[in-house]
């Protein structure tokens, strides 16, 4: 999955062309994900002796300069302006303004046939979903933005990892998670010599593949112990909407039931069942805090035939309805350094 389509590879420390990158950048952002972002870029042109990136900063609305924490980025490029770029970020914390997404959508449309790979951070991926700029690709997000992503993309496959490259795009997640991406970019753009001495000038020891999980939604530890649990969780996860009898996770398992119920009972000290209704809760909770879709569509989307099953499961687990659940959230909107999407 990992090529970069126009983005060709040199074998040598000497690249043979500078290459140009755009950080587009909404309000508010994680400045942690900004600095490391492009942080192998710049050292690989500090070990090289060479100008091998240049970096711009464009606001993905210019009537709101990106500024994290009273300290105010530099806006170096615009969206009006024709430059041409080989790998634009586009680095979302919240959503973008209506009125500014028209002009973004534009920029980026022209960008991608011109030969840009386009890389959507933390909530970036769900505005290049909803520029129907991640139609058929296999996609990742910062993973508050997960189950909206699903919704807005239907035609994608989305995965909960660190970060996904697939052909002329990439998604991350963002966070600690955009290094790696970087790093990986860097090694694929420039070739393993350059990408050596980056890694001794950053003191960067231990990449992680792209495939690890962001979290473990319930329990992560103790179903990684048995190879069968850790199935039988991905299962679950895969078929929130359209969950399955246990008997059918069992058989993809490939045991029997009464075998999968002994393992959760002496593993997990619990039935499958009510991992089972954990995890759909767990996505009903995220669709409730970071998606615009409607309570009744939040149920559906995780499996619930009926809103009073629904409402009944979620108030005998989080002690509220899925209402007063969302309510109380947007009544405190600066919550994890996010709002709803």
């Amino acid at each position: 999955m990992e090529r970069l389509g126009e983005i060709k590879q040199s074998s040598e420390v000497g690249v043979e062309r500078p290459r140009s990158i755009a950080l587009v950048i909404g309000r508010e952002p994680s400045l942690h994900t900004v600095f490391l972002s492009i942080e192998p870029f710049r050292a690989a042109n500090r070990v090289s002796g060479k100008a091998l990136f240049s970096i711009d900063f464009i606001p993905a609305d210019a009537e709101t300069p990106p500024t994290s924490m009273d300290v105010t980025l530099p806006v170096t490029g615009s969206l009006d302006l024709g430059r041409k770029y080989d790998l634009i970020f586009l680095l979302v914390t919240y959503d973008v303004a209506d009125a500014a997404k028209a002009r973004l959508f534009k920029w980026l449309r022209r960008q991608a046939p011109a030969g840009a790979h386009l890389c959507g951070v933390d909530a970036g991926p769900l505005l290049l979903a909803e520029a129907g700029l991640l139609d058929g690709y296999t996609a990742t997000c910062h993973w508050t933005g997960m189950a909206s992503l699903k919704e807005f993309s239907a035609t994608s496959r989305i995965v909960e990892q660190l970060y996904v490259v697939d052909r002329n795009r990439s998604t991350c997640a963002g966070q600690a998670a955009i290094l790696d991406y970087s790093m990986t970019m860097l090694r694929m753009m420039c070739g393993d010599a350059l990408y050596t001495l980056v890694c001794n000038e950053l003191i960067y020891a231990a990449p992680r593949p792209a495939e690890v999980r962001q979290r473990e939604i319930v329990n992560g530890q103790p179903f990684m112990i048995n190879p069968i649990l850790n199935r039988a969780q991905r299962i679950m996860q895969e078929t929130v909407e359209e969950p399955l009898d246990m008997a059918e996770v069992a058989d993809r398992c490939g045991i029997s039931l009464r075998e999968l119920q002994y393992l959760f009972r002496r593993h997990l000290n619990t039935s499958p069942k009510k991992i089972y209704m954990a995890l759909r809760l767990q996505q009903a909770k995220e669709l409730l805090l970071y998606s615009s879709m409607s309570i009744r569509e939040t149920g559906l989307a995780c499996g619930f035939a009926s809103p009073s099953a629904y409402y009944r499961a979620f108030r005998a687990v989080y002690g509220k309805s899925p209402q007063e659940y969302r309510s109380d959230f947007a009544k405190k909107s600066t919550m994890y350094g996010r709002n709803l999407y």
